[in-house]
């Protein structure tokens, strides 16, 4: 289990004996935790993806040895012109329970999918409103997300007749799965 907790803290806890931290460290990003999520070893060793404010995710592998492995990129940003950058926050993080791959959504209305793996997005598309969160179902065949507003603007954004729905999209195998690396 991984928790983020305040001023950009990190616990990692072994469920086997929860009543001690098994890691405490840092957040790999500077901006405040939104979402945190664990990926299991379906592809590679265990870890977590970590989304912030700032439009930024952060995989994190558990064990020291992983390390290599980690990385963070920016996705939920608009630039308008070469000298600035939108960015909004990621608000979920979702991973496939076959392929391992995984979603990401933010503020944006934009939800991509990605191959930590290989680093390299999937498949994008964007909703008519925020993403505030998002599930595969337990065969991931199908991907559920919901849209409504999600307070990134804070009193001010929130207007009469913003969309809040729940909306269901098959998923195509060859949309989500994981990309083979060519050497």
């Amino acid at each position: 289990m991984v928790v983020g907790t305040a001023e950009r803290h990190i616990q990692i806890f072994d469920l086997r004996n929860p009543n001690t931290p098994y890691k405490t460290m840092m957040s790999p990003v500077k901006w405040q935790t939104r979402i945190v999520s664990c990926f299991s070893p379906v592809t590679t060793n265990i870890g977590y993806a970590l989304g912030n404010v700032e439009g930024r995710v952060a995989i994190h592998y558990i064990e020291d040895e992983d390390a290599s492995g980690n990385f963070t990129f920016r996705c939920h940003r608009a630039e308008p012109s070469k000298d600035q950058a939108v960015v909004y926050p990621v608000n979920d993080i979702s991973f496939h329970p076959i392929h391992g791959t995984f979603s990401t959504c933010g503020s944006d209305g934009c939800v991509n999918f990605w191959d930590k793996d290989v680093r390299t997005r999937l498949k994008t598309f964007n909703a008519p409103g925020p993403v505030s969160t998002t599930a595969f179902n337990r065969d991931g065949s199908m991907f559920a997300y919901a849209v409504s507003y999600d307070w990134h603007k804070g009193h001010s954004g929130m207007t009469q007749g913003h969309p809040n729905k729940v909306m269901l999209l098959a998923c195509k195998d060859e949309e989500i799965q994981r990309r083979v690396m060519k050497r």
